[in-house]
């Protein structure tokens, strides 16, 4: 309370006229400000007695609404608050990666991408072959053999969940190199009239239509061609033989797989004397400068019949260049393998229908 003091011959119009002036000052500030009644005092003048004139006046508390300003403004004088930084991504936020293509049979030699959407920074993609036992960091894989894959994305110490696909090469060109156990015309002396590998009883009873009609599962367009290996086998480091004789069949038939059946019509004893060894290492080297750069898988076998020098030639230099070996050893001397009913020797020398059939599965075994 505020007490005004007048002299008591102040004119009662100028007092009111005071009052009412008053009264339009507040209305004034109403407008200009948002107002809430908050509180309101009464003061008396100590060295008023009488003749003063009791005013109410109530305190009023109100704002002007101005922008807030930004972290990066300076506030009152005080320094620009600090950006602040993204938090850094948890194992949910991080996208699993995404296999391309996602599983099954693929053209060998196809390169399969492993990616992850929206990688953070720090972060890396990595793959398993062994079950997730090891990882490497990367992104491609080339699929030369039948492979069971995982995939993550690891940041720190946290990773995503992962996930298991498999592949398995499918092959668009079989080039065979082979003996009569491959393929031999009708010889009506020797009592063999079919045109199909040796003494099985009909062409789809060899191992070469056996083996097409698995890689045709895969693949139904693969094309498949024979080659003779009698002269590599019978001539080997003799002055009249040359290996240019596989040049035209590898450069224009481009195979992806080469299959080398071969090993039977190898001299065992002269495998030391003639230097089987280089020559059968030159012959593998050859293969696959005539390849260029089509991606080939390389196959050999030992063979059905016992010649366990030239076996452990063909076992050591395919170990050596890393090309998949095929052991046939465990055929040799088992009866129920070979064609028993045909009265020339060399005829039933060759594997029968069940020994065709055994070399298939074991052949097919290191493919699929």
């Amino acid at each position: 309370m505020i007490r005004i003091r007048w002299p008591t011959e102040v004119n009662k119009i100028s007092y009111y006229t005071i009052l009412n002036n008053l009264s339009r000052l507040f209305a004034l500030a109403g407008l200009l400000i948002s107002f809430q009644p908050d509180s309101y005092a009464q003061t008396t003048s100590p060295d008023c007695v009488t003749g003063c004139v009791q005013i109410t006046v109530t305190r009023i508390s109100g704002y002007i609404k101005t922008p807030t300003p930004s972290v990066t403004e300076p506030v009152g004088g005080s320094p620009a608050a600090p950006s602040v930084p993204e938090p850094t991504p948890t194992p949910q936020s991080l996208a699993a990666p995404v296999f391309t293509p996602q599983s099954g049979a693929v053209a060998f030699g196809s390169t399969i991408t492993l990616s992850a959407s929206a990688l953070p920074d720090g972060a890396v993609v990595e793959y398993s072959t062994d079950n997730g036992t090891t990882w490497v960091a990367g992104n491609q894989i080339i699929v030369n053999n039948k492979i069971d894959l995982i995939g993550r994305v690891r940041l720190g110490d946290k990773t995503t969940a992962t996930g298991k696909v498999s592949f398995i090469p499918y092959f668009q060109r079989m080039l065979v190199i082979g003996n009569s156990i491959m393929n031999h015309g009708p010889a009506p002396d020797l009592g063999w009239f079919n045109n199909n590998g040796m003494a099985a009883s009909a062409p789809e009873k060899d191992f070469v239509h056996l083996l097409t009609g698995q890689l045709q599962t895969l693949y139904a367009g693969v094309a498949v061609k024979l080659q003779s290996s009698g002269s590599l086998e019978r001539q080997y480091g003799m002055s009249n033989y040359s290996i240019d004789e596989f040049n035209e069949p590898v450069q224009q038939f481009k195979p992806d797989l080469i299959l080398v059946r071969m090993g039977e019509n190898v001299d065992d004893s002269q495998v030391q004397a003639r230097n089987f060894e280089t020559s059968f290492r030159a012959f593998l080297e050859r293969l696959v400068l005539l390849s260029g750069s089509q991606p080939v898988k390389i196959v050999c076998t030992t063979s059905v019949w016992s010649n366990p020098q030239a076996d452990a030639v063909i076992r050591k230099v395919a170990n050596e260049k890393g090309y998949t070996l095929v052991d046939l050893s465990s055929m040799v001397g088992q009866g129920q393998y070979f064609a028993s009913q045909y009265a020339n020797g060399a005829v039933a020398a060759h594997p029968n229908d069940a020994g065709m059939q055994r070399i298939d599965e074991l052949i097919w075994e290191k493919l699929k």
